[in-house]
């Protein structure tokens, strides 16, 4: 069950879940967990426990892997 009411969807991990798996196609679906943390810190300003708290939605639902501090998007 998804929250509605008192969230903002800016921080909302489904939100930053979406923009991650956008992010890392532009990147040829592979990039460093480091440029995550980076580029998402000084380009929406989210904490890193926001980044991390979707990152492992991501990798719980199986739409990421990350091995040896890279972040792949798992192919179905």
């Amino acid at each position: 069950m998804i929250p509605k009411v008192g969230t903002n969807p800016e921080i909302n991990i489904l939100t930053i879940g979406a923009k991650i798996l956008v992010y890392l196609s532009q990147r040829n679906q592979c990039c460093l967990l480091d440029d995550i943390f980076e580029y998402f810190q000084q380009n929406s300003n989210l904490s890193l426990d926001h980044i991390i708290l979707s990152l492992d939605w991501l990798y719980t639902i199986k739409a990421i892997n990350i091995e040896n501090n890279q972040v792949f998007i798992c192919k179905f």
